[in-house]
């Protein structure tokens, strides 16, 4: 079972399975640590997903899911939801694919800490870190409306504040990112009824580093005893000595302790390097800096020159038989013939009817409407034609 667990190439999964079943359970007696069977399952499976048993896995481990309630920092759990969202996959390797799959999931779970980090980073896979800041974001909300300690703790994991500040980072969001780590410097520096265990001093570092680059008198102080403690814990701690001295100097340089004095190298050491009359010398460099005024000296834009398409040049299947290239082409070769400037109708019958066709056109006499005749003109002055009598 440790071959194939250890090994990184199998060419049979299916032969993989069935060897790390093979293996005999250990007694009673003799059980595996809490760790050693976390990865013991963990490997078990991954093992069943290469062998396409997606179905076994989604089901085996939302009972593992089920038995903690979310959210939830067990180790055991989140990596459980995670390989059941590699389960609803069913294996697939497409980012986009695999991420509309479990979508829907978040639904169900919103507050599953392994779904959660596993769809974060297919949205990174997939070149969108806004939508795993938001998604993020969203959380964290939603445990600080909780307002349980226990929430609290999970908002505040220095796993899950390094994946959001390492995702403010990226986006070139620093200010961002510096209020998280003072957030979650401020929580974990309150003293704890729960039982979840302090972080280490990594997050507490990088935290109190953030609060001083911000030039704010609370958050100096806030800097300050961050790393008041980190030095009671450990007084060798050469990062802790460096943030106690810089918070100490700006907000009170009396209470910087006597023994770190001896620790801070000397001025003249700092300025060794440092030439003062040179500097005094070359002055403050002055620069030039765009103005908006336009000046007649000033370049102006030059319009783009254009480009000449050349000319396409025809196919010979598909020109005219009597084609004549140094014969200028008719421009109203699309009219039709009477509608060309320069049709003459051929014939006096032709000649008359073309002036019928234009508007507003002489009328000749020949076409002047008849004029009534005088038995027309009036009803009692004309005869009456005799209508036909019918013989019985």
């Amino acid at each position: 079972m440790n071959s194939v667990s250890a090994s990184k190439h199998h060419s049979n999964p299916y032969l993989s399975h069935r060897l790390f079943h093979s293996s005999p359970s250990p007694s009673k007696t003799d059980q595996y640590f809490t760790f050693q069977s976390n990865l013991l399952r963990q490997d078990e499976y991954v093992v069943s997903l290469l062998s396409q048993k997606v179905a076994g896995v989604a089901s085996s481990t939302a009972k593992v899911i089920s038995t903690a309630p979310a959210p939830t920092l067990s180790p055991a759990v989140n990596m459980a939801a995670v390989l059941n969202a590699a389960a609803h996959t069913r294996n697939n390797s497409a980012d986009k694919v695999a991420l509309r799959e479990i979508l829907p999931l978040l639904e169900e779970r919103p507050n599953d800490v392994g779904l959660l980090l596993t769809i974060t980073q297919l949205y990174v896979l997939t070149g969108n870190p806004s939508a795993a800041a938001q998604l993020l974001e969203s959380f964290f909300k939603r445990l600080e409306h909780a307002g349980s300690e226990p929430d609290l703790d999970v908002r505040f994991a220095p796993g899950l504040v390094a994946t959001l500040v390492s995702l403010y980072v990226q986006q070139g969001r620093h200010g961002a990112a510096k209020s998280e780590l003072a957030k979650a410097a401020n929580h974990w520096k309150k003293p704890h009824k729960s039982k979840t265990e302090i972080p280490s001093k990594t997050l507490m570092v990088a935290a109190g580093t953030a609060l001083l680059d911000v030039h704010n008198l609370d958050n100096i102080s806030t800097a300050a005893d961050i790393f008041n403690n980190l030095y009671e814990q450990d007084s060798d701690d050469q990062a802790a000595v460096a943030g106690l001295v810089s918070a100490y100097s700006i907000s009170d340089p009396s209470r910087i302790p006597l023994d770190l004095a001896s620790v801070l190298p000397e001025v003249s050491r700092l300025v060794s390097d440092i030439d003062a009359a040179a500097l005094e010398e070359a002055g403050v460099p002055v620069g030039v800096f765009p103005t908006q005024n336009t000046s007649t000296s000033a370049r102006k834009r030059v319009a783009p020159k254009t480009v000449t398409s050349k000319a396409k040049r025809i196919r010979k299947a598909r020109m005219p038989k009597d084609y004549d290239p140094d014969k200028k082409v008719d421009a109203e070769r699309w009219l039709p013939m009477r509608d060309r400037s320069y049709y003459r109708p051929k014939g006096k019958k032709g000649k008359k009817k073309a002036e019928g066709f234009t508007q507003g056109g002489v009328v000749g006499e020949d076409k002047a409407p008849a004029q009534p005749s005088n038995a027309q003109k009036g009803s009692g002055g004309g005869k009456k034609k005799k209508g036909k009598t019918g013989k019985w």
